[in-house]
């Protein structure tokens, strides 16, 4: 049985089956990568729902595993050389159990960098707008004004190539 005592979020959310992969996750847009990976190439895991409306990705437990407070963040009780290994960050994540698992990554270079391309862009790109699109839509839609000027109350001078073009009307 592998001992995750040295793990101290593993206190706060004990496992049932220590043996299994630890996901530490919530179902949001990015939370649900790494299970999804997960589910795709058949590891057994155990999840925690980690409550982050209530914060508890700042508790000192959370945090003693991703300093950046975010989720998904795992365990995997059989690391490199079989010792426990405590990872966070959705991509490194995915690349990491791509590896274990041989699944989903090709062993021909030139493939695995295009996969591992697309991988980033995903992150970088694609993900942080489904944030934001959530968030604004469920949570914040109703309190933030618009203070953008409306069509043709500002002007706005426009400069190309360091010569000044007249005032244009939005």
């Amino acid at each position: 049985m592998p001992d995750l005592s040295a793990f101290p979020i593993a206190r706060r959310w004990t496992p049932k089956h220590p043996e299994r992969l630890q996901l530490y996750s919530l179902p949001t847009p990015n939370g649900v990568k790494v299970s999804i990976m997960l589910e795709e190439i058949g590891l057994p895991y155990e999840p925690h729902r980690i409550d982050i409306g209530a914060n508890e990705t700042w508790t000192p437990e959370f945090l003693s595993l991703n300093p950046n407070g975010k989720i998904p963040a795992i365990i995997d009780p059989d690391g490199p050389g079989g010792k426990p290994l405590g990872l966070f960050e959705s991509g490194a994540i995915l690349v990491y159990l791509a590896e274990k698992t041989g699944k989903l990554m090709s062993s021909d270079a030139a493939r695995r960098y295009e996969t591992m391309q697309w991988v980033f862009f995903q992150m970088a790109a694609i993900g942080p707008m489904f944030g934001q699109v959530g968030f604004f839509h469920k949570f914040a839609g109703r309190e933030y004004e618009d203070k953008r000027p409306l069509k043709g109350d500002v002007p706005v001078d426009v400069e190309i190539g360091g010569q000044a073009l007249p005032a244009l009307s939005l």
